[in-house]
């Protein structure tokens, strides 16, 4: 059963208890981006001999290219916004960078993963971790909004773009390939 909620221009559906990505634009633009639940799911079978671990496959090697997408999305009280998506061209083609971070944004070709940029959220911490003897650390996260824009290679290759929240084991699914709500008014803008 889904759900619709209104909240300042910006739609939230809510399916099967985790909230996906989508709705009209917050930044003054009657256009607007959808997006499809994504169930939960392991990043890989369990390893033989781990009860229950889940194997999370390497970084594959980084894309290279010179056009960017560039996925604005905000964090507010424990959901997550798409708010706009723009394409940019760069000077010369870019490497996907390295980095730590609780949430990969994931790219892949049925089921295989071919890229991988990690991000975190302004403000954000790991998720609440019990250390010892101290109990649950302060945190911001069911209070917090926060909002951060992410570049991710503009390839031709992919089927599927997801959001992970490792700290929550949740997904969402993000549009791939995406439309550049800016620069096009909504028009498709991948080729």
């Amino acid at each position: 059963m889904r759900e619709q909620r209104h909240t300042r221009g910006t739609r939230r559906l809510v399916a099967s208890g985790f909230f996906v990505l989508g709705g009209a634009l917050a930044l003054g633009s009657s256009g607007g981006a959808s997006a499809a639940p994504a169930a939960p799911q392991p990043a890989g079978p369990p390893q033989a001999g781990d009860a229950g671990a889940v194997r999370i496959p390497p970084d594959p090697a980084p894309m290279k290219e010179r056009a960017q997408w560039v996925f604005d999305l905000r964090w507010d009280r424990g959901d997550v916004y798409l708010l706009e998506v723009h394409r940019i061209e760069l000077p010369a083609p870019q490497e996907t960078p390295r980095a730590m971070g609780r949430f990969p944004v994931e790219l892949f070709e049925g089921p295989t993963l071919i890229g991988r940029v990690r991000i975190d959220f302004p403000m954000l911490g790991a998720g609440g971790q019990a250390d010892a003897g101290y109990g649950t650390p302060p945190s911001f996260e069911a209070k917090l909004r926060s909002r951060i824009g992410v570049m991710f290679p503009a390839t031709r290759r992919g089927t599927r773009l997801e959001l992970w929240d490792r700290a929550q084991g949740r997904r969402w699914q993000l549009p791939w390939p995406p439309v550049d709500t800016v620069n096009d008014g909504g028009r498709d803008a991948s080729g």
